[in-house]
């Protein structure tokens, strides 16, 4: 198979499951594989520091603001926002364009859909429990979800978080067919659930991306918690870090996703963020102390699909790195951290399957590109 774009290199989502034989996935990644690079095991690449200081937003930048310009217009989207973190500090935050009803100016502050990207923070939440010993990696899943009884019991929480456990993925002919024709039917976990086709392959034999995985891990955050997953994601990481502008969608009508969408893709894809606010997050997941350092090397070690638990390989104009991508309804996302430049960018775009390896490398006529000012010392 082969692509327009050399410049962006990501894990491949779905690549067990035969394509023909599905529907086209919402939220999966935004660009396809081209020759991905080995890098099953980043432990070298993961730094060791202390809590994550990010300043406070510099002031704007006309070479970042002329990048970003240059970066939506290769998009052609409507609107795009931009924040890069270097050695913790928040060196720029931009918005270019407008929101999708072509009125609405865009900020720096602006709240877009994550999609996938919210994998990261769901990651985060059960490998922190498995560090207070409230889980193990190794858990039968319907040890903490004994309801779920057509389950197959062999699946473990750690095949969740890889996309190993052969499931289903939950966007299907059913829930395509609800998030047509009745977006504001907000869907319960048995009506999601009980659409699930079966399974792709036996637990452990092969691997998919499939947001039902994630789906099931929201639950076992809330099982074993007692608390709701967004409480659990604001107290663990929202509040600590400041990021006031990021949050778990509730599906309220008249929100930036319908409730038929916030619900199907909950845990696996229903966030929002600031740019800024994301990129915080990832310097603070990749490079500070959201986790122990032993537990953020298990996250990084990459299976032959390139895939952790809770993020992917990512490579941009050769810079080898990690993160994850997001693509849900109208909305394209990337995190991507560059540990070797000890730089993380957040890239959200307002229009779906945009090449982001194309946005972050176009550059101005007469400047550079955001990822040359971002990695540039």
């Amino acid at each position: 198979m082969a692509f327009a774009s050399p410049t962006l290199t990501l894990a491949p989502l779905n690549a067990s499951a035969p394509r023909a034989a599905l529907p086209r996935p919402i939220d999966e990644v935004a660009q396809p594989v081209r020759g991905p690079r080995p890098l099953h095991l980043i432990d070298s690449l993961v730094r060791a520091v202390g809590p994550p200081a990010v300043t406070e937003l510099v002031a704007p930048s006309p070479r970042f603001q002329a990048a970003l310009d240059a970066a939506r217009a290769e998009a052609a989207a409507f609107g795009v926002t931009f924040a890069a973190v270097r050695d913790g500090e928040l060196l720029w935050s931009g918005s270019s364009g407008r929101a999708r009803d072509g009125r609405s100016a865009l900020s720096p502050d602006t709240e877009l859909v994550i999609g996938s990207v919210t994998k990261t923070f769901v990651a985060a939440t059960i490998l922190q429990l498995v560090e207070e010993g409230r889980l193990e990696l190794d858990d039968p899943v319907r040890l903490h979800l004994p309801l779920l009884r057509d389950l197959n019991a062999e699946i473990t929480l750690a095949e969740l978080l890889d996309h190993t456990s052969g499931l289903a993925d939950l966007f299907n002919d059913t829930t395509r067919t609800g998030l047509e024709e009745h977006p504001e039917h907000a869907w319960t976990a048995d009506e999601i659930l009980g659409a699930l086709h079966e399974p792709w392959y036996a637990p452990g034999e092969g691997w998919a991306y499939a947001n039902t995985n994630y789906y099931l891990l929201g639950m076992v955050v809330e099982r074993v918690t007692g608390e709701s997953l967004a409480d659990e994601i604001d107290r663990r990481f929202l509040d600590p870090l400041g990021l006031e502008a990021t949050h778990l969608l509730n599906g309220t009508v008249g929100g930036p996703l319908e409730p038929a969408w916030t619900t199907i893709f909950w845990a696996s894809g229903a966030m929002a963020a600031s740019a800024a606010d994301l990129a915080r997050w990832g310097d603070a997941l990749y490079g500070g102390t959201v986790l122990d350092p032993s537990t953020r090397r298990a996250m990084l070690r990459l299976n032959s699909h390139d895939y952790g638990l809770g993020v992917q390989l990512v490579e941009v104009d050769g810079e080898p790195g990690y993160g994850h991508t997001g693509l849900l309804n109208t909305y394209t996302t990337l995190l991507y951290h560059v540990p070797a430049e000890d730089v993380t960018i957040a890239l959200l775009v307002n229009r779906s399957h945009v090449d982001l390896g194309r946005m972050l490398t176009a550059a101005p006529a007469d400047g550079p590109s955001l990822l040359e000012l971002a990695l540039q010392p």
